[in-house]
């Protein structure tokens, strides 16, 4: 519960590290919340969400590659279909510094 409350915590902080507990968790809950409220939230207020949420999904990222000891722009590989599956993947298997 303490990696999903720091998630939401550190939206803007994109310095620092994060571990793999510290990734998956909060990843893992957002997906479920996603499918379970997906249809019943639209609009604005769906719209100010997946934006908090992706923020903060590319926050997460990014320390994440601090902690396997590499620069954070490789977030950049999120734009790209097929690799951002692949660095997701990798970025909850490969273990931190």
């Amino acid at each position: 519960m303490n990696e999903f409350v720091s998630f939401f915590t550190n939206i803007l902080n994109f310095s620092g590290k994060a571990s793999r507990k510290e990734f998956i968790i909060p990843l893992v809950v957002i997906l479920i919340l996603s499918w379970i409220l997906g249809g019943l939230i639209g609009g604005v207020i769906g719209t100010i969400l997946a934006v908090i949420v992706f923020i903060s999904s590319v926050s997460i990222s990014v320390r994440r590659l601090h902690d396997c000891g590499h620069s954070g722009l490789w977030v950049l590989l999120y734009l790209i279909p097929l690799v951002n599956l692949i660095l997701l993947i990798y970025l909850c298997v490969k273990p931190g510094k």
